[in-house]
């Protein structure tokens, strides 16, 4: 595996029953295939390890509508979470009349845990009966000796009858909600669901169980997590020492939240739940939930997906987290209505924030998954305000190259909404530093024409080999000189190297994006360059509005090549065998030691061209930098 040397410690998972020794791949929706070479039928499901085997349970699917070819539970078996092999029907449909998993019904999201207490696999599943739709709701029960079954199923029922959720107030549990009839999604129909209507109404039948997941906590105690009333409310529901039945303590959380597909992890103490809206077989926006305690107040944050197709979770449902070595994979399916059995599958693994916030980073349709795949191990989404986090981002101060106009100060960058802006601004105002007599032209301008600024990880955050990534919308006007770029620390320039990432400024007046490398010689400050300038008009030839549009900027470095790429298309090259220092570098490669980011925004100076009044201020907009390694190959 590539080496990646970064600054920062890797988060450790903790607070689980049962971590996986083996790092599973990234999946993205393509076809994966079990170990007979066909697209692996288990849906709606989750990974239970024992001694040494993963045991993947999950819905069998047929073609066509729910119900329609299900034969019931399918597992497969895995010593590597690669390689699967199908190991059939474990709890089945029969066609034994008026059972409640008769042929016809539609078992969903099934889970299986071990119980220590009675040596038994007990499996969880969302029950409908035949020819009621979704009607019926209950929660199903089986078990079985043997984790690969069969399961026998023991019950199929409403959940917890006659007994009221432990945070339901003496005065909701008084209300009497017979004969009301309110317009949905109102605000009195809002209230009414949050006081309990619903769950008034399902009180004595015992409430319903849809979408649904189970969760065995570090102490022991086990929780059957499940959407009641239409979908509208969570609920969390604790299961006896058997794991088999509810003791009759439960929570409502989230009323009127129209949440389902619930997927539960811990880390460090803190629960965190991820949940889809409810728009049936099309794909929404995911939501994530905290608590320090699972029986305690939930809360809402943000969605928890960043990246392509992230307003749609990647175009599946949330379906489970895995526990692993390496922390938490999230798993997901991307349901095909037309073709259930055909649905496709997402594994991927679930990054944490300086904070601790989870999310998930997508990718597009088509980038290398599996073996092939990034994982990563460092990112700034910037979503904070104020200043760029200290514990990252240093500045640059005063004037500093190129005879670039601007002085660079830290007031010039900021985080808010979600991006880190650079402004550069037109001023006018004395040089502290100017001297009359000065012959370095830093000191020899009496004014400061424009403000900026130039942030960099400098002792932070330093990358060997890997991949960085970085979206960002560019400032285009007259004068403008974003660039993405690194140095190292250990040679004077251009001995330490230098790796454009991105560079805009003009060439004869004419806009170019460039993408290089620099690297030194055998005079001193004279560099080596190897670049690529690709006229702007390549790109908005091909789209007008591309100064108006976010881009992502990608470097891929290993110990052959450094590749720089725009929106996916491969700008540069540059083979390490080339990059070898002259004398002032004692023939040292710099592309083979670490270095750091620089995200400025210049002004005019040698390659920035005449500034243009009418397009100050100037705003260079980051939304994010994320920094891989490549996944591990186990």
């Amino acid at each position: 595996m590539k080496k990646l040397v970064i600054a920062a410690m890797m988060l450790a998972a903790t607070g689980v029953t049962a971590m996986c020794a083996v790092t599973p791949p990234i999946v993205n929706g393509e076809v994966f295939p079990d170990t007979e070479g066909n697209h692996i039928n288990a849906h709606g499901g989750a990974i239970m390890e024992h001694d040494g085997t993963y045991y993947w349970y999950g819905e069998h699917r047929g073609e066509g509508r729910p119900g329609k070819g299900q034969r019931g539970v399918a597992c497969y078996t895995s010593t590597d979470l690669r390689n699967w092999t199908n190991r059939g029907i474990v709890l089945s449909v029969t066609d034994e009349a008026d059972s409640p998993i008769e042929e016809g019904c539609i078992i969903e999201r099934p889970k299986v845990i071990y119980c220590p207490a009675t040596g038994r696999f007990v499996m969880w599943f969302h029950n409908e009966l035949k020819g009621q739709g979704y009607a019926a709701a209950q929660a199903g029960v089986a078990t079985s000796d043997n984790p690969l079954g069969p399961f026998k199923l023991s019950a199929s029922s409403r959940v917890n009858p006659g007994i009221y959720p432990l945070n339901m107030s003496e005065a909701d549990r008084a209300r009497n909600w017979d004969g009301v009839e309110l317009e949905w999604w109102t605000p009195e129909w809002y209230e009414a669901i949050n006081q309990g209507m619903l769950n008034k109404r399902d009180h004595e039948s015992g409430q319903m169980s849809r979408d649904m997941t189970v969760f065995v906590d570090d102490d022991g105690k086990a929780y059957h997590i499940y959407s009641a009333e239409e979908n509208l409310t969570l609920n969390i529901a604790e299961l006896d020492s058997t794991y088999e039945r509810h003791t009759g303590r439960y929570i409502r959380i989230f009323p009127g939240g129209h949440n389902e597909a619930p997927a539960i992890f811990k880390k460090d103490g803190t629960y965190w739940m991820i949940t889809s809206g409810c728009t049936g077989w099309a794909p929404n926006t995911a939501r994530l939930m905290r608590a320090d305690s699972i029986m305690g107040t939930w809360t809402q944050l943000p969605n928890p997906c960043v990246g392509p197709d992230a307003d749609i979770t990647f175009g599946g449902q949330s379906t489970y987290i895995m526990p692993h070595e390496g922390g938490f994979t999230f798993m997901a399916d991307i349901w095909n209505p037309k073709d259930l059995g055909n649905s496709r599958h997402i594994w991927l693994p679930i990054e944490f924030r300086s904070d601790g916030t989870p999310y998930i980073m997508g990718r597009e349709r088509g980038e290398a998954s599996g073996d092939e795949a990034w994982r990563m191990v460092w990112s700034d989404e910037f979503d904070r305000d104020g200043k760029p986090d200290p514990k990252i981002w240093s500045y640059e101060n005063g004037f500093v190259r190129n005879h670039e106009l601007q002085w660079y100060q830290p007031e010039n960058a900021n985080c808010r909404d979600g991006l880190l802006v650079i402004e550069a601004r037109s001023e006018n105002r004395p040089n502290p530093t100017y001297s009359a007599d000065a012959n370095d032209w830093r000191k020899s301008r009496k004014t400061i024409d424009y403000t900026s600024a130039c942030v960099k990880t400098q002792g932070t955050k330093d990358m060997l080999y890997g991949r960085l990534d970085v979206r960002a919308r560019i400032p285009v006007g007259g004068g403008s000189w974003p660039a993405i770029w690194l140095l190292g620390e250990k040679q004077p320039w251009p001995s330490c190297g230098e790796i454009d990432v991105m560079e805009y400024y003009r060439i004869n007046g004419d806009p170019h994006i460039l993408a290089n490398a620099a690297w030194g010689t055998d005079k001193p400050y004279q560099a080596k360059w190897n670049s690529q300038r690709i006229p702007y008009s390549h790109f908005t030839d091909t789209d007008p509005l591309w100064a108006e549009k976010f881009h992502i900027w990608r470097m891929d470095w290993d110990e052959e090549n450094i590749k720089l790429y725009l929106d996916g298309e491969l700008l540069n090259i540059i083979p390490l065998s080339s990059t070898v220092n002259g004398k002032q570098g004692n023939g040292t490669n710099p592309f083979t030691s670490p270095q750091y980011l620089l995200l400025n925004l210049a002004i005019g100076g040698d390659n920035g061209g005449i500034p243009d009044p009418e397009c100050f201020p100037m705003k260079y907009e980051i939304d994010y930098v994320r920094l891989y390694e490549p996944a591990a190959r186990k």
